[in-house]
């Protein structure tokens, strides 16, 4: 069973619309990232010092999927929890939900590695931290290739 969601409610301000009269997209991966942070902080207050002692959390892998935009003045929901976990990482899922309509504007997920604090490497995570971050499925995975395209060799500036 997935652990319980987070939800973290904002207004979209008038400094988030952008030249087409909507939130830019960089707001949405904005308000992902403080639910995340929201949750972890609600999950550091209620842990073991064991458990968390000298760790944090780095994002390795964002991927957001746009659905419809946002304006000014709407309330949004942005709901995040994290269902799986491998050896070092954790996954994040979020939606970003209007108020008004129930609409759903966006979904993303996320990898976050956990990090040695101390020395910026990765670091496994302990079962009692993955319990203390309300137990998510422990999944082996096949090491992801990421897709790049190779960069043009002529530069403009």
């Amino acid at each position: 069973m997935s652990p319980p969601a987070f939800a973290r409610r904002v207004r979209v301000r008038p400094e988030d619309i952008d030249d087409l009269g909507h939130a830019n997209n960089v707001h949405f991966l904005r308000w992902i990232l403080e639910a995340a942070t929201g949750h972890w902080d609600l999950y550091r207050a209620e842990a073991p010092a064991s458990a968390i002692a000298g760790i944090g959390w780095v994002v390795i892998r964002h991927v957001v999927d746009y659905l419809a935009p946002a304006f000014a003045g709407d309330e949004l929901d942005v709901f995040t929890w994290v269902p799986t976990c491998t050896a070092t990482t954790c996954d994040r899922y979020a939606e970003v939900v209007r108020v008004a309509d129930g609409g759903v504007l966006a979904r993303s997920v996320s990898t976050y590695c956990v990090v040695d604090q101390a020395t910026g490497r990765p670091r496994r995570l302990s079962e009692e931290l993955r319990l203390a971050i309300g137990g998510p499925e422990p999944v082996k995975r096949q090491k992801v290739e990421r897709l790049s395209a190779s960069r043009p060799t002529e530069t403009r500036r």
